[in-house]
């Protein structure tokens, strides 16, 4: 059996690895991208949060088996990588995993990208590597949302095939009409019918699907509409304009969430958040957000969900205030924990759409 061709490698690669040998040794090299693409295709949701929590060098650290996994990739490839102390190089090659991930098209992507910027959280984290993970998981949420959100091009059926006997059959059938022949000569055209038949099928499924799809996201945005003129909340049952200002971020975040049906969501987001009354020039804090929600509605919203500090840190707040009890003494904690500063604060639509993207990447598969 062939070995599986690796893709080109990407130009950036060899100056990203040069942080961890300034030599260029280009079986290494090769080595190590063929690690880098073993990794992006094999990375899912566990994998993509073990990636960023060694990215980021996060003091919530993911455990042996995550870790011995992901270095495994790179051993399958070169039998002499080291399964141990070499923490910055495993940091440029999860770096450059991360960055061929974003690139993709499919639900892994999109939820990379979700999870990219949540746990960058809005430049309160950084990583050491010189590439904008930032910007690029913006445009792959965009670029995903376009593509999947687009009217579906339907194909029109022309000529799907033609009917016929087949020469050998009609020579047959003038030499000698018997129940052979004609059989023989039936089989053929009713071959014939079945392919085309399966043919027209699929295509008509494909476009049933496809339309399918498409009218279900209008449904999505059509109830997110609604959700927006009515201008009342379901989870407190009051008008937006009653809802406090500093829960909005995380209440209105949260039905917008529980109204998406489709990965990454609607470009319009951000203005659907907007519109409901989050603002751009008014900054909340994370504390603020999460203490002016009453304890019930947070729990509602956690539910059974696992604290999972790297790729959702305002859910991890939730779970540390509600398990103090208290407005102030989970702050240091959380802020220990996540390496957020306890007094971060952010532009309301901006912490609206953080917390909106922590909701689809547990509603999608967190």
């Amino acid at each position: 059996m062939a070995e599986e061709s690796v893709p080109p490698m990407r130009d950036e690669f060899p100056r990203w690895y040069r942080a961890v040998e300034l030599g260029e040794n280009r079986a290494k090299l090769d080595a190590r991208w063929k690690g880098v693409v073993s990794l992006a295709k094999a990375a899912d949701r566990g994998m993509v949060e073990t990636i960023l929590a060694v990215l980021l060098k996060t003091k919530s650290r993911p455990d042996a088996q995550a870790i011995t996994a992901l270095r495994g990739h790179f051993k399958a490839a070169d039998d002499l990588f080291e399964m141990a102390n070499n923490d910055r190089e495993l940091e440029v090659l999860s770096g450059a995993a991360l960055a061929t991930v974003l690139d993709g098209s499919g639900d892994i992507a999109a939820w990379a990208a979700l999870s990219t910027t949540t746990a960058f959280f809005a430049g309160a984290r950084a990583a050491d590597f010189p590439y904008d993970f930032g910007g690029t998981s913006e445009a792959t949420i965009a670029r995903i949302s376009e593509r999947r959100r687009t009217r579906p091009e339907l194909p029109r059926l022309g000529q799907v095939g033609r009917f016929g006997v087949d020469a050998d059959s009609i020579e047959k059938l003038k030499q000698a009409v018997n129940h052979e022949t004609v059989s023989a000569a039936i089989n053929v055209v009713a071959a014939q019918a079945n392919a085309v038949a399966r043919d027209v099928a699929g295509r008509t499924n494909a476009a049933i699907e496809a339309m399918e799809h498409f009218a279900a996201i209008q449904d999505e945005e059509l109830q997110l509409l609604w959700w927006l003129f009515g201008g009342r909340s379901k989870l407190l049952d009051c008008p937006f304009t009653d809802v406090a200002a500093d829960a909005q971020a995380i209440v209105f975040a949260s039905e917008v969430a529980d109204a998406t049906q489709f990965m990454p969501g609607p470009e319009s987001v951000k203005p659907i958040l907007s519109r409901a009354g989050l603002k751009e020039r008014r900054k909340t804090g994370v504390a603020a957000a999460i203490n002016a929600v009453e304890a019930d509605l947070l729990r509602k919203i956690v539910g059974d969900a696992a604290p999972a500090p790297v790729v959702r840190p305002l859910h991890f707040a939730i779970h540390r205030k509600l398990e103090a009890g208290d407005d102030t003494s989970w702050v240091a904690n959380w802020s220990a924990v996540t390496g957020i500063d306890a007094d971060a604060a952010l532009p309301g639509i901006e912490l609206g759409n953080l917390f909106y993207r922590e909701r689809l990447g547990l509603q999608f598969g967190g």
